[in-house]
């Protein structure tokens, strides 16, 4: 499809946000910027795929956690310029409660090196705007 005006346009991005208890799902990157840094499930999305849709295939990608796009809490939209360093970019963040028997069936797959259930009480270094987009996540719990 090709727009009718030459504006610029940022590439839409997802990330999922996926809680357990007090506990955070987060990947290892396996790839730069920011191979080897702790982040939220997410990625590009597809073009003519919904953001739902685009939130849920990351997450099984990179966790191997199968859930659907009607378990999707919208939290919010992150555009913040220099938030990726490839370019710009603009993320919509979607939020995940799961159970605890859903906890244990994760799994590295094909962009992340490692996954791993944090504390929210002690994150690691984040990759890009990640930490700001939990704290988001966490003000709504007060």
């Amino acid at each position: 499809m090709s727009f009718t005006y030459s504006f610029p346009r940022p590439a839409l991005t997802t990330d999922a946000v996926v809680i357990c208890g007090a506990d955070i799902l987060l990947i290892e990157r396996k790839k730069d910027p920011y191979q080897g840094r702790w982040a939220l499930p997410g990625g590009f999305v597809d073009e003519y795929e919904a953001v739902e849709d685009a939130c849920v295939r990351e997450l099984e990608e990179e966790t191997s956690l199968s859930l659907s796009a009607s378990d999707a809490h919208f939290v919010g939209v992150f555009g913040k310029e220099g938030r990726d360093p490839r370019g710009w970019t603009v993320s919509v963040v979607y939020l995940f409660e799961v159970s605890q028997d859903q906890k244990y069936i994760v799994a590295p797959g094909s962009d992340s090196e490692a996954v791993r259930w944090f504390s929210l009480a002690q994150l690691p270094e984040l990759a890009f705007d990640h930490k700001e987009i939990i704290g988001e996540v966490l003000r709504g719990f007060e």
